[in-house]
């Protein structure tokens, strides 16, 4: 037989153990989901959610040279431990709806700058309640624990960023 024939040969009988192969591929990925390995199953969501959750704003105040000060009014956000909780998520919360990226973190408190300036002393605090106004309306956190074996609480209500609950 000619090298060529033989050569050819050699070519559609690996086209067929390639179709082969294909077809045990896609057999195999329909009776097991198809699932890729580090797609994640969702979590086990169980009640009831985080609970105690309180908000309070904390300013620091820095003097400057030339009688002016830099500030900053932090807004914090605290919960109740929750009972066998491995950590934290905390979610982001918009008039455009949630984010699909969740902070996580073992601590019960979470702190972000809600307002901040640089003014003459004399002045104060300029513009912080107009700030803190404007973060009222556009941002909010939620928070839920996060469990062993794959199970996670329920979300806390959204609690609203320059907002405080204690007086």
């Amino acid at each position: 037989m000619p090298a060529r024939t033989r050569l050819a040969q050699a070519r559609k009988g690996r086209g067929r153990r390639s179709a082969r192969w294909a077809t045990a591929l896609i057999a195999l990925c329909l009776s097991t989901d198809c699932r890729d390995a580090n797609t994640a199953r969702p979590p086990q969501v169980v009640q009831p959610p985080v609970t105690g959750l309180v908000a309070t704003l904390e300013d620091e105040v820095r003097d400057l040279p030339g009688a002016r000060i830099a500030w900053s009014t932090y807004w914090k956000l605290c919960w109740s431990e929750y009972h066998g909780a491995k950590g934290y998520a905390i979610q982001t919360v918009t008039s455009e709806g949630t984010s699909s990226d969740k902070r996580r973190q073992v601590e019960t408190c979470f702190r972000i700058q809600a307002a901040a300036g640089e003014n003459d002393k004399a002045q104060g605090l300029v513009n912080r309640n107009l700030q803190l106004a404007m973060q009222r309306g556009q941002l909010a956190y939620r928070v839920r624990a996060i469990l062993e074996n794959g199970r996670v609480s329920e979300w806390s209500s959204p609690m609203t960023v320059g907002k405080s609950t204690k007086e």
